[in-house]
């Protein structure tokens, strides 16, 4: 199972000002943690509750479905295009840049194994959209679109603009290229794909798209360029069992939400910071990055009261951003608490020729990249300990579907744990659904004309 160290948060070894007797706060919160856990398994199968995401690994009907129309197109594309933002991409980023090989998209073929390459359009940027579209050729293109809603703005108007282009080159013959993942009933995408006929999969209700990698979002474009999904839903299986167990000294995902929240309402560290040691697990931090924030940041709490909680996440990269970042994590304000992803075994072992002896680089002679890599892990953790600033390491023993299916359950557990002690509803978005509707009144939807006044006449005092 992958790890997690925490003892570079402990008071032994930074201090008590920055650190935090750990052994004697999961004392003290232990049967917290074991009502917290209780209730979060004791909800998940309850309607409105926004939990069923604890569920996915077990659906073996969803990646049944996924895995059979994954084989009955293959062949069929040389691209799969997704069009999603944020819970309904980032997922998807994070896994498949996990899980294929680098630079999936420059290699040939026959080195993909027959696999189509794979591209996100995640924003609404004008020059990247007219960018990709310039070099895709749409006819050989699978395009998946995602929203649960079906009416979020950025994706659909991806997706008129693309299946305008589509319908342009293919006639009628449109349709085959378009997948469509959304809500089972309900919503603009689930209406447009009936009356067109595209092939169409379910987001679950009660997951949120910060939730929602594990369903049908992620597993579909995963299985189309060949990723194993039965070993990522393995992982997810295996890491909810050892997190159902409700003893905090047994639960990595309790320890790891229980030393968070304390650091943050005890000890001021209120940006947590994910940084990675592999340029494969890069995405991991920005998939973390929303989890935690549209998680945890509200302005009330669940009695009502104005509270204004969040710790900010921070993406870093190892060993990138140590020549940027760690300047100020070093010596900049103690109000971070920093979490590295390392890995123990690499897919390649790659040696560092024993050339320039005679120089001051000829000691790197004889080692191998890895040997630097997680040299560098280990002494930035020392480093940031002389200077007083809690780490945690989570540890993998290698990249692939199984571990990095328990390392992103692990962490969507820690943020629902992080949730219930913070006393908020970690599972809604007013904040984002609020910006939504501005966008809508600005952009002329029906029913928003009044917000659309509204908007307009604070706008005129800017």
């Amino acid at each position: 199972m992958i790890e997690l160290n925490y003892k570079y948060a402990d008071s032994s070894l930074i201090g008590d000002d920055n650190g935090l007797n750990i052994k004697q706060e999961f004392e003290l919160y232990k049967d917290k943690i074991v009502n917290i856990i209780a209730d979060l398994n004791k909800r998940k199968d309850k309607p409105g509750q926004f939990l069923r995401w604890m569920n996915l690994g077990y659906s073996e009907e969803t990646a049944w479905y996924v895995k059979e129309y994954a084989a009955l197109v293959k062949d069929r594309f040389e691209n799969v295009l997704v069009l999603g933002i944020g819970g309904s991409a980032l997922g998807g980023l994070a896994v498949t840049e996990a899980l294929l090989k680098p630079y999936w998209n420059f290699l040939s073929l026959e080195q993909r194994n027959g696999f189509p390459r794979i591209f996100f359009l995640d924003n609404i940027d004008p020059d990247s959209i007219e960018g990709l579209l310039d070099v895709l050729d749409l006819s050989k293109t699978l395009v998946n679109v995602i929203t649960k809603s079906g009416s979020t703005a950025e994706t659909m108007s991806q997706f008129m603009i693309i299946k305008n282009r589509l319908e342009a080159q293919l006639k009628d013959d449109y349709r085959k290229n378009i997948v469509a993942t959304t809500d089972k009933n309900v919503g603009v995408l689930k209406q447009i794909a009936e009356q067109e006929g595209y092939k169409t999969f379910i987001i679950p209700d009660d997951v949120g798209g910060r939730f929602s990698v594990f369903s049908a979002v992620g597993l579909l474009p995963f299985a189309l360029v060949g990723i194993d999904i039965e070993e990522i839903m393995n992982g997810v299986k295996d890491m909810d069992l050892c997190l159902k167990n409700t003893d905090i000294n047994e639960n990595i995902a309790a320890q790891n939400a229980l030393i968070h929240y304390l650091m943050d309402t005890k000890k001021g560290k209120n940006i947590t910071v994910m940084m990675p040691y592999s340029s494969r697990l890069r995405y991991v931090a920005d998939w973390y990055a929303q989890l935690w924030a549209e998680s945890l940041g509200k302005e009330k709490n669940l009695d009502g009261v104005t509270a204004n909680i969040g710790p900010t996440p921070v993406k870093a990269l190892g060993a990138t951003d140590q020549h940027s970042l760690i300047q100020l994590f070093n010596e900049g304000p103690n109000d971070k608490i920093i979490n590295f992803i390392r890995v123990k075994d690499f897919d390649n072992n790659l040696l560092i020729p024993k050339i320039f002896e005679y120089t001051g680089i000829g000691y790197l002679g004889g080692k191998s990249i890895n040997d630097l890599l997680n040299a560098e892990a280990d002494s930035t953790r020392v480093t940031l300990m002389d200077y007083n600033k809690p780490t945690v390491t989570i540890s993998l023993p290698k990249i692939n579907g199984y571990y990095l299916g328990q390392l992103l359950y692990m962490l969507e557990v820690q943020t629902a744990i992080a949730g219930s002690l913070y006393n908020i509803n970690a599972f809604d978005q007013p904040g984002v659904e609020q910006a939504k509707n501005y966008t809508y009144a600005l952009m002329g939807r029906v029913g928003y004309e009044d917000s659309a006044n509204v908007l307009h006449g604070k706008m005129t005092l800017i």
